[in-house]
């Protein structure tokens, strides 16, 4: 008869429990380096403020957050997956709308950020140290650190583009492609998401609240002034499974040649945006555990 099985005896073979898996979303602010250090910890506040009002507006403000960390420029933090779909539809527009409105009032320094979803096992250990530190939350962050992330905000108006997100292909099949969030696959644009001198090259897709500057074509049968972007024809599917099917991650034009996205309910002045935050008040997606 076999002797039972005690862990201790096997340490080097030994399995564990998979953490639980993770909702992860990360922010950070353009430019930041650029301001003077008395308005750092305003850059800092105006963009929690502004988040945290944000996840209000899209019936998320009772949403668990198990952890959360602040990087002076920007922050990050895990929620449960179920909510996944409510993070990229309504939270992303409503996030886009609050900065709209905080960058015109002018009371602060001028907002703009790259914003990356991502999704994965992350150990939580009740808020001490590490807690949702693993390989999913270094992918979050080299998303917000790609080429294409950094582009499609630098081509954007400061005026009319102070958010671009990037969302991870695995969630962007999961939840777009599969039919549970609220925004169609047609407003998301594949990239090659690549970090200068990392180890780091993984297809993502692009979503931009509202579009402006390099990131609009020319209108319809006009020349493009001299420098300004080119659209190139649209991007054909990577194979049979359509635009969210898996394979390799390839190479695509970089904002200043894409074919732009077309906004549904964009906003270009604050009466705009007033009236679009009232609209979701009244009207807006059923959340589950929203207040």
């Amino acid at each position: 008869m076999s002797e039972p099985y005690e862990p201790s005896k096997h340490t080097e073979h030994t399995s564990r429990p998979l953490p639980p898996r993770q909702g992860l979303l990360a922010v950070d602010a353009k430019d930041s380096t650029k301001l003077p250090a008395a308005q750092q910890a305003a850059l800092s506040r105006a963009i929690a403020e502004t988040l945290e009002r944000a996840l209000d507006l899209a019936g998320l403000g009772s949403m668990p957050r198990p952890f959360t960390t602040s990087t002076g420029d920007g922050l990050s933090f895990g929620f449960p997956p179920e909510f996944l779909p409510f993070v990229l539809h309504p939270f992303i527009d409503r996030f886009n709308d609050v900065l709209l409105a905080h960058n015109a009032r002018g009371a602060g320094p001028n907002v703009r950020l790259r914003l990356s979803v991502h999704a994965g096992s992350v150990p939580l250990t009740g808020g001490r140290p590490g807690d949702g530190n693993a390989t999913p939350r270094s992918e979050l962050h080299r998303l917000l650190d790609s080429r294409p992330a950094r582009d499609y905000l630098a081509l954007g108006s400061p005026n009319a583009t102070p958010l671009v997100a990037i969302v991870s292909d695995p969630l962007y099949r999961d939840v777009v492609v599969g039919g549970y969030c609220g925004l169609p696959r047609e407003r998301f644009t594949e990239v090659h998401a690549e970090v200068d001198g990392k180890d780091f090259a993984q297809r993502a897709w692009m979503y931009v609240p509202s579009p402006s500057g390099g990131l609009l074509p020319p209108p319809p049968g006009t020349d493009p002034a001299p420098g300004a972007p080119k659209p190139s024809a649209p991007t054909p599917r990577p194979g049979p499974g359509g635009p969210g099917a898996p394979g390799r991650p390839r190479r695509v034009p970089t904002p200043r040649s894409i074919r732009a996205q077309r906004v549904q309910n964009g906003v270009n002045a604050m009466d705009s945006i007033i009236h679009t935050v009232e609209t979701h008040l009244t009207t807006g997606s059923e959340t589950p555990g929203a207040r």
